[in-house]
């Protein structure tokens, strides 16, 4: 079993004690409009919520502070030695230090903990914080790490806020979660850290029992109209359920709950098609607003805590059903004796990731994997992204798509066409898992949308632009194309070997039979396509 030894936040309230108690009152830090972001002046106010306090050790930057002061605190708790081998650093961050390698970010966080191993930063546009555990979850659960140290984090930038409104996400108003007057999201800060570890001492630790990722194959930057991605996740976690006997003790579902028209709409599908209409729905965004690569971190944590007290959070912002189908949502608090819960996200890219906690009596003994061998079935190397568009039209030319890509989605997609047809048939759309990776996530695009903004004068921020600027949307263009159902990843590393592991765990941990992996960087792809070939259970003592 997975446990969790320890954890931390820092959202708009303060730390989880006075999160809880602001949460519990029903008192929301949404309220003035934001007017400037760190000393700049915003061509448009927008509503929003940033931390008490900026955190500033030397030589480290702001963003990299947060981190390691979360961490830092965690750690403590836990009381591990994180410099083990055993140990390894994962960050969830939508854009961390923008102008420098999330790769680097990350592992300047981990040395400063005097920890060696090869970070990881997942990067799958706001649903990070919950694809992050579940990468921790894989590794830990076939035994290529002991612990875990997951850290969750986000701070506005004019970057973030200028994008969000360009795709007119953004609300002028405190946002109202699944209401029928909601009219789009607020934005905030925050940072999460979780220990993680396939040990404990505490009789009462909570259990992360693994969870999901799918695709909707729909679209880069709308949820799918009848909830593919986040339909197939709850279904693997209501599997989960019953696989350990947890279906009964269900508490709530904490869903994203954004406020936005197309995004409720969606998880209310979702969670009707599941059959989960009458289980208690948290949403928190009400609270302090949208936080991206550290909602799924932050909300995971504030709602173990409340359900260790007993009570389910009201909905702020919600007065009136204002989804297809009625479900669970209240602007009243609830009381709850159960401890297991479902947390799910989804973002651009058309991801959807979900995972399933328990406190309730977690089975001591098994940790199910299977025997499996990789045989790489395919290969396509592209050296020059100057070839892109040659290659395209000789030997693809089919989807005019491809024209609207930024260059890194070209990569991907041009690379994987040409590795499949290598092939005899398509992918199978359920079972197909795509994992792509760089070090430098979508550099080339923040520049170039940083450019339309730079300027106030000039001020023009591109709602096209803005959307790749998310680096998994690469693997988004790839299952639309091939409508896959399946897992959609984006990892950031230092090399490609370091997605080793990963593709190790995937395999291991998955209902996957295809994995599409792609290293995407500086105008080379390297594609290559695996069968895995898996043989009977085995059990594993923890």
């Amino acid at each position: 079993m997975i446990y969790a030894l320890s954890t931390d936040i820092q959202t708009p309230f303060g730390d989880l004690t006075a999160t809880l108690q602001a949460v519990r009152a029903q008192r929301s830090a949404l309220g003035s409009p934001l007017t400037h972001l760190r000393g700049r002046e915003l061509v448009q106010p927008v509503m929003g919520t940033l931390l008490k306090d900026e955190p500033d050790i030397d030589g480290y930057t702001m963003f990299e502070s947060l981190c390691i002061r979360s961490a830092q605190r965690a750690i403590t708790k836990a009381g591990i030695d994180v410099t083990n081998h055993r140990c390894v650093f994962i960050l969830s961050s939508t854009k961390a230090d923008i102008w420098t390698p999330s790769a680097t970010t990350a592992q300047r966080i981990a040395r400063y903990f005097g920890n060696e191993t090869t970070p990881i930063v997942v990067s799958l546009a706001c649903t990070s914080g919950v694809a992050a555990q579940l990468t921790a979850y894989r590794l830990l659960a076939t035994g290529i790490y002991d612990t875990a140290v997951v850290i969750g984090a986000d701070i506005l930038i004019e970057f973030v806020v200028s994008g969000f409104q360009c795709v007119h996400a953004i609300s002028e108003d405190v946002c109202r979660p699944f209401d029928k007057n909601r009219d789009g999201l607020n934005v905030g800060e925050a940072v999460g850290t979780m220990v993680l570890s396939t040990h404990t001492n505490k009789e009462d630790a909570w259990c992360l029992l693994g969870g999901a990722i799918h695709n909707d194959a729909n679209h880069i930057s709308g949820p799918s109209r009848t909830a593919e991605g986040a339909l197939r996740c709850l279904q693997d976690c209501l599997d989960l359920c019953q696989q350990n006997n947890v279906t009964d003790d269900l508490a709530c579902i904490s869903v994203h709950g954004t406020a936005t028209n197309y995004n409720d709409e969606m998880e209310s599908i979702a969670i009707h098609r599941a059959g989960l209409d009458t289980l208690p729905v948290s949403a928190l965004k009400g609270y302090w607003g949208h936080t991206m690569g550290a909602a799924g971190v932050v909300e995971t944590i504030v709602t173990m805590a409340t359900l260790d007290a007993g009570w389910i959070p009201a909905v702020k912002g919600f007065e009136e059903q204002g989804t297809t189908y009625p479900i669970g949502v209240s602007n009243e608090e609830r009381t709850t004796n159960k401890h297991s819960f479902i947390k799910l996200l989804s973002g651009f890219g058309g991801v959807n990731a979900a995972i399933l906690w328990t406190k309730n009596n977690p089975p001591l003994s098994t940790l199910n994997s299977q025997l499996y061998t990789l045989n790489e079935i395919a290969h396509y190397r592209l050296l020059a992204e100057s070839e892109l568009t040659k290659v395209y039209r000789q030997h693809i030319n089919d989807w005019p798509k491809y024209f609207k890509m930024d260059s890194l989605s070209k990569m991907g997609f041009v690379g994987t066409q040409m590795a499949l047809q290598q092939l005899d048939g398509v992918p199978e759309s359920e079972h197909t898992c795509v994992i792509m990776a760089n070090r430098i996530s979508s550099t080339k695009d923040n520049r170039e949308f940083a450019a339309t903004i730079e300027d106030h004068n000039q001020y023009f921020p591109s709602p096209a632009l803005f959307v790749y600027t998310v680096p998994n949307v690469v693997t988004g263009e790839i299952a639309i194309r091939h409508h896959l159902f399946g897992e959609t990843s984006f990892y950031i590393l230092n090399k490609e070997e370091d997605l080793e592991p990963i593709i190790q765990s995937t395999a291991q941990t998955t209902n996957a039979n295809i994995l599409i992996v792609g290293w995407l960087e500086e105008g080379e792809a390297n594609i290559r396509i695996i069968e895995i070939s898996k043989n009977r259970n085995i059990e594993k003592n923890k």
